[in-house]
């Protein structure tokens, strides 16, 4: 379902200095500012959120923003704000550096019965420790920022026998593996 259209028209003065502010703005080479304008005029000319955000080739919560900044502060505030930052993070640094503490502590640190930190763990950790709820793919993204990576343990056999897998591998696995003349042989 499309959006309803967004009551917005520009007077022709106003247009004007959006079209001389795009012309400036192309010719400098900020092609991202000039899209935010670009989709003001497409707004004014009657396109809906949807559809202008559509053409932009961006979010409609980005269209929205960009027309309120343009309602309240006018164009040129439009081309003077950054990158979007994104959301103030929940975790404060503090409680950003007692969760590293607590992860390069280790899991039996906290009570835990397991060897290894996995994102549902941390997420449930951070709920129960700071009362502040996130995804698991969120915690991932956390930690990522903070340096840490993804671990995976080696898997071994607790009651394999090194001797009986050396002569495996030098006895058994040559006769299953096929010699690149049997593969030949094979595709032929």
């Amino acid at each position: 379902m499309e959006m309803p259209r967004i009551a917005l028209r520009l007077c022709p003065d106003e247009w004007e200095d959006v079209r001389k502010l795009r012309v400036v703005l192309k010719k400098a080479g900020e092609h991202r500012l000039d899209l935010r304008l670009r989709a003001v005029q497409l707004l004014s000319g009657g396109a809906s959120i949807d559809r202008t955000a559509g053409m932009c080739e961006v979010g409609t919560t980005t269209v929205k923003r960009w027309l309120h900044t343009y309602r309240v502060e006018g164009a040129w505030a439009l081309i003077s704000k950054g990158p979007y930052q994104g959301k103030k993070p929940r975790l404060s640094d503090e409680q950003m550096k007692e969760l590293e503490d607590i992860i390069e502590a280790g899991p039996e640190a906290s009570g835990l019965d397991t060897g290894v930190w996995t994102s549902p763990i941390i997420a449930d950790l951070v709920r129960r420790r700071f009362g502040i709820k996130y995804h698991p793919s969120q915690i991932r993204r956390i930690l990522h920022k903070q340096g840490f990576s993804i671990q995976y343990p080696k898997q071994r056999l607790s009651l394999a026998d090194k001797a009986l897998q050396g002569l495996w591998i030098r006895k058994e696995l040559p006769a299953i593996k096929k010699s690149p003349e049997r593969a030949r042989r094979a595709a032929v």
